[in-house]
């Protein structure tokens, strides 16, 4: 065993730390690149945004520092227009991006706080009842403990003696001030279940004695069963009882503290339109509200004058190439969506002309082998971008599905299936619904469908629907 040195000529894939940035900016939203961006104009001092009236920016000075490195594979797809450029004008990558919108012209806002509603919280509403209803400090000391450990969906999470082993307390008194909160608004707030919060809702509207009452104490799995016979049988009662009590629980919230909810809205904005002009679909990009970027005019010629040496030297070098290969990724970033939305339309026109039930199955690699990219590169480009079209809104991702097979036919897109599926159950008898066998009978007598029972199982759960025995409506 001894120690030497030896020359070994291998091949791998290096990527450079622009590279890499030039990747993560493929698989941000248009949210998150936008956030980036403006921590980068943060960040560096060399980095500006251009004035909304500027169309094209400044080119980097002749001399101004440059990057090269080595890509390969998906790092081709990604920066190949980098790499070997050096002092290259990438200005002239611009006239692509020609998406035929007027500048927007900025203009001051009202501020956003000043124009959406504050809304009270479940917790808001309860500590003002709170404050109103407990006269003693104890109590509403526990009171504030017990309305703390309510969740949004108004439910208790801690037990009594949970919380009577935080509060220093006999779980006797602190079940004593629980009661009294379950009295607040909304009905059934600060129940630890169902069943509970069921019945509070009932003995506020005086039946807890009734025969709802007893069914949601002892009969709630049948209920949701559709046992209603054995109910009947149980309660000594007739099943139109049952059903007359089954409608007046359905009646109840399941949710009491659902209209306090505080979630907001996310809308969605479109990275890219889809629209047809005459006979062909144009696809344009939407840049309004992206931040248009170049190099400071100020720090490249600072960088010229040669008056800067040392750390300040290399500070300013390294921030300027940092900045071009931002501006250089940005603009990869747009051309490569572009590129994937074009090859999309060209294999989904009749989805774009007709509708869902026209949407063909399409994977990755086709799109791929279509523009000459990796797969995981356009995987990337796809996620969380979304499209404007004559469909509506959609995630580039909703046209890459599966196929199921047709006897004698193309195969049919995943999500059409779910679309016949959907019609269906919206068009069956609720008192006899449909199976998930009569389902595959129904899609292959009418449509040639070679699909499984398991597979319309399975595309029932994606669609959020219930089996055949839950969807049984007898009242």
């Amino acid at each position: 065993m001894d120690l030497r040195l030896s020359l070994r000529p291998e091949q791998r894939l290096v990527l450079t730390p622009s590279l890499q940035q030039a990747i993560k900016l493929l698989q941000y939203s248009r949210q998150e690149l936008v956030q980036y961006v403006q921590q980068e104009l943060l960040e560096n001092p060399t980095l500006e945004e251009m004035a909304a009236t500027e169309l094209v920016p400044e080119e980097p000075a002749a001399d101004a520092p440059a990057e090269t490195g080595k890509d390969g594979g998906e790092a081709k797809d990604v920066a190949q227009e980098v790499e070997g450029e050096g002092e290259r004008d990438w200005s002239d990558l611009l006239p692509e991006f020609d998406n035929g919108y007027e500048p927007y012209q900025a203009r001051e806002a009202p501020s956003y706080e000043n124009i959406i509603s504050a809304g009270v919280s479940l917790q808001e509403h309860l500590l003002e009842q709170m404050n109103v209803s407990l006269r003693h400090e104890r109590e509403k000391e526990i009171g504030f403990e017990i309305i703390g450990n309510i969740d949004e969906s108004g439910y208790l999470r801690s037990g009594t003696e949970e919380l009577a082993e935080g509060l220093r307390a006999e779980p006797m008194e602190v079940e004593a001030v629980l009661r009294q909160v379950q009295e607040f608004h909304p009905p059934g707030v600060a129940a630890r279940d169902l069943q509970e919060c069921l019945s509070l809702q009932l003995a506020g509207m005086g039946l807890e004695d009734s025969l709802e009452g007893r069914i949601v104490r002892g009969h709630l799995k049948d209920l949701e069963a559709r046992r209603l016979k054995k109910i009947a049988r149980d309660e000594k009662t007739t099943v139109e009882d049952v059903v007359r009590a089954a409608r007046v629980i359905a009646g109840l919230e399941p949710r009491p503290g659902r209209p306090f909810s505080l979630e907001t809205v996310q809308y969605v904005v479109p990275d890219i339109t889809i629209h047809k002009v005459g006979d062909e679909y144009q696809v344009q990009l939407i840049d309004e509200g992206l931040p248009h970027l170049r190099v400071s005019g100020f720090y490249r010629r600072l960088y010229r004058s040669g008056k800067l040496t040392g750390e300040d030297k290399d500070f300013i070098e390294k921030k300027i190439n940092s900045a071009r290969w931002l501006i250089k990724s940005i603009l990869q970033r747009q051309q490569t969506i572009i590129r994937v939305a074009r090859s999309i339309v060209k294999f989904q026109r009749e989805f774009l002309d007709h509708g869902i039930k026209h949407l063909k199955p399409l994977v990755l690699r086709t799109v791929a082998e279509d523009i000459n990219m990796h797969e995981s590169t356009v995987s990337r480009v796809t996620s969380r971008k979304y499209a404007q079209t004559s469909q509506g809104i959609l995630e580039l991702k909703y046209f890459f599905n599966s196929g199921i097979s047709r006897s004698g036919g193309e195969s049919m897109a995943s999500i059409s299936v779910m679309d016949l599926i959907r019609g269906l159950i919206e068009q069956e008898d609720t008192q006899r619904p449909l199976s998930d066998l009569e389902i595959v009978r129904l899609l292959q007598r009418d449509h040639f469908l070679t699909i499984a029972r398991r597979t319309v199982a399975k595309y029932r759960s994606l669609l959020n629907i219930m089996p055949a025995s839950r969807r049984r409506q007898v009242y």
